[in-house]
């Protein structure tokens, strides 16, 4: 006979083959693979956050060196125009030609003041006086083509220049004189010129100038420091325009309102990261590798508790399919051998009442026999019957439910009326409030510690209180008498089965009443316990907890 239900070993078979596929592996594992990927996608918010703030501190950085270039430039375009007056204005106080590009002049053929190239005066069709022939010539040809094109200006003017070399972007600065008929006095510059190479490991800004809308150019494109870092020529200057994330424009007043200044960052300045983004996602990653393998192992601990426990669940089921048809087993057999054992017991008290009643010529030696017979009998069936009773006891299946005091009261009066009023005991009942149990089990449990007191009364009037206190843990009935009392070592002892203190010829017993009420009192949850002294009479407590009680209480509960 398979004595396993059914679904246990399938259920088994599941749980133990669920771990066996990856959506089960997926489910066992499921806090761990959660803390890492959650780990990973915060370390990677953090790097993405800690590069957002150095980006921005890099813009910030940016936008202050920029600024700085732009005044840089401002103030070379206000030192030439300050360059152009004061030759103008020497030129119109009378000055010669010679001498006045004498006092501006150096020796060979620089100027003094830095952001000025050149400088000299010129006519439409002649150089009048210069410091470079070449440059003279050029500013005459530019001069000429503007008046070609134009009124003769009554301001300054700035004006292009032919480059010499890739990149440059020379410009001149004329201003008209009243000394003479078509005649400028002029100074040259470029803006190489006018930026000065910065002080910095790597330039962070490209500056980009153009004049009259033209071609844009960079500025320090020709410096050696910066040529060999930046490499201009291998990147087109509308690309840098196009792709940079944020410039700073000037474009000043006349006669400089034909020049158009960019700064943009550089790329290779952009891309340089500290070290803090980096150690960030590290610490991160290196935090979520530690977390995530302690939450690994912890699943891993659990997975393999959680096999374990399958594993003894399936095992209980299995003890507990076989103690229940055991159980059952046990139930069928007391039942037909009680039956089985009271036949023949009722057959022999049978005929022995039936022949001491008849009367029949016995001597008194056989009549004493045969009413020793007949209590035998009694004390047998009486056996039986407890048995019986114990057995259905142990089997039964609890019905709690509230018994009102009246109804406990008049149960016991009819199955004990008659022998307490025969044993002229008085019996007395303070139980104010309904007693949650099962009303079969809580009824046989009082009629045998009743009866206890009944038949282990003394030498005296007997009196037997049934009490009850209930509260928030349950109910503790108490049945008290004067009776004979217990000495405390029998304490334990008188609640297993067959345990008798007295023998059956001096008392009537089966030794199976305390041990149904401890069983009673096991079936409810609870416990019952005894406080006696010889000679004055004993108190047996029968505690039984309601179905809120915490178990700690009730277990302590005394």
């Amino acid at each position: 006979m398979n004595l396993t239900r059914p679904d246990t070993a399938s259920n088994t078979e599941s749980r133990r083959a669920r771990y066996d596929t990856l959506s089960g592996l997926l489910e066992a594992y499921r806090t761990p693979v959660t803390i890492i990927l959650f780990g990973v996608i915060v370390s990677l918010a953090l790097f993405f956050a800690t590069l957002l703030g150095h980006s921005r501190a890099k813009e910030r950085e940016f936008r202050n060196h920029a600024a700085a270039r732009l005044a840089e430039i401002k103030t070379g375009f206000t030192a030439i125009e300050a360059e152009l007056n004061e030759l103008a204005s020497a030129v119109e106080a009378g000055l010669p030609p010679q001498t006045v590009i004498g006092i501006f002049g150096v020796a060979n053929g620089e100027v003094a003041t830095p952001p000025v190239r050149d400088l000299g005066l010129v006519s439409e069709d002649a150089v009048l006086q210069a410091v470079g022939a070449d440059t003279a010539r050029q500013v005459q040809r530019a001069v000429a083509y503007m008046l070609e094109r134009g009124p003769a200006p009554q301001s300054s003017v700035l004006l292009p220049l032919p480059a010499d070399a890739p990149g440059e972007v020379p410009f001149v600065l004329i201003a008209p004189l009243s000394a003479g008929p078509f005649s400028y006095a002029y100074v040259t510059s470029d803006f190489d010129a006018l930026v000065q190479p910065t002080e910095l490991r790597s330039d962070p800004a490209w500056v980009i100038s153009s004049l009259y809308g033209g071609s844009p150019q960079f500025a320090l494109a020709r410096n050696v420091d910066l040529r060999a870092r930046t490499t201009p020529a291998m990147m087109g200057v509308l690309s840098v325009l196009d792709t940079a994330p944020y410039a700073l424009h000037w474009s000043g007043e006349a006669p400089f309102d034909v020049v158009d200044i960019a700064v943009v960052p550089r790329r290779s300045y952009l891309l340089q990261f500290g070290p803090l983004p980096w150690l960030v996602l590290v610490f991160c990653l290196f935090a979520t590798a530690a977390i995530g393998a302690l939450a690994l192992k912890d699943a891993r601990r659990t997975a393999e508790i959680r096999r374990q426990v399958d594993l003894k669940t399936a095992e209980l089921r299995r003890s507990q399919a076989i103690i229940e048809a055991k159980n059952e087993e046990l139930a069928r057999f007391a039942a037909h051998a009680s039956h089985d054992l009271q036949a023949p017991l009722r057959a022999m008290k049978g005929m022995s009442s039936l022949l001491v009643e008849r009367q029949i010529d016995l001597d008194d030696r056989s009549q004493q026999m045969l009413k020793r017979i007949n209590r035998g009998a009694d004390r047998a069936q009486r056996l039986v019957q407890d048995l019986l009773s114990y057995t259905k006891a142990d089997m039964a299946q609890i019905n709690a439910e509230p018994i009102p005091p009246e109804t406990l009261r008049s149960e016991i009066d009819e199955l004990l009326a008659a022998t307490v009023e025969e044993c002229g005991a008085q019996l007395r009942w303070q139980i104010d409030a309904p007693v949650e149990a099962d009303r079969f089990l809580l009824t046989r449990a009082l009629q045998n510690l009743i009866s206890n007191a009944i038949k282990y009364r003394a030498d005296r009037p007997l009196r037997i209180d049934v009490t009850a206190r209930t509260d928030q843990y349950g109910s503790t009935l108490c049945v008290s008498d004067n009776g004979m009392g217990i000495e405390p070592k029998y304490f334990e002892r008188i609640f297993r089965v067959f345990e008798r203190l007295h023998g059956a010829d001096e008392i009537e017993g089966s030794g199976i009443g305390l041990a149904l009420c401890k069983r009673v009192a096991d079936l409810h949850g609870g416990r019952i316990w005894v406080e006696s002294e010889p000679g004055v009479g004993s108190h047996f407590f029968l505690h039984i907890p309601s179905a809120e009680a915490p178990r700690a209480a009730i277990s302590n509960d005394r």
